[in-house]
């Protein structure tokens, strides 16, 4: 009986596992209302130390960590930024139909490379 249960529970089990370095979520308790709870952090992983207990630091209490079980955990992904910059026609210049134009980014989400998001927008201009 044991093994048809392990083998009901595997089929939908998720096997979730962070390295050292990682920004996690942390499912917290309200002191107040053990009832009310919510996700607290970003905090990062400090150690591993075993299969399910992470050692975790948040940002607010630099001095103590504390050790959380994988299932109070999830991984944190930073929101991408939105960048605003104002371009002046250097070379006095002016197309009015690139003016007109909007320009939309087409990198990643979560991956932002600022320099390579600058030449991309100048190269529209040229073409």
């Amino acid at each position: 009986m044991p093994a048809k249960n392990k083998t009901w529970y595997d089929k939908r089990a998720v096997k979730r596992e962070f390295r050292i370095g990682d920004l996690v979520l942390i499912f917290a308790t309200c002191t107040s209302n053990k009832l009310n709870t919510h996700w607290t952090g970003p905090g990062t992983i400090l150690r591993k130390l075993s299969e399910t207990n992470y050692v975790v630091q948040l940002p607010g209490e630099k001095a103590t960590s504390k050790v959380y079980h994988v299932n109070m955990l999830k991984p944190y992904y930073k929101r991408p930024e939105e960048v605003n910059f104002l371009i002046s026609d250097l070379e006095g210049e002016k197309d009015e139909e690139q003016m007109g134009k909007t320009f939309f980014w087409t990198s990643p989400p979560n991956i932002l490379d600022l320099e390579e998001m600058f030449l991309d927008f100048w190269g529209s201009f040229k073409k």
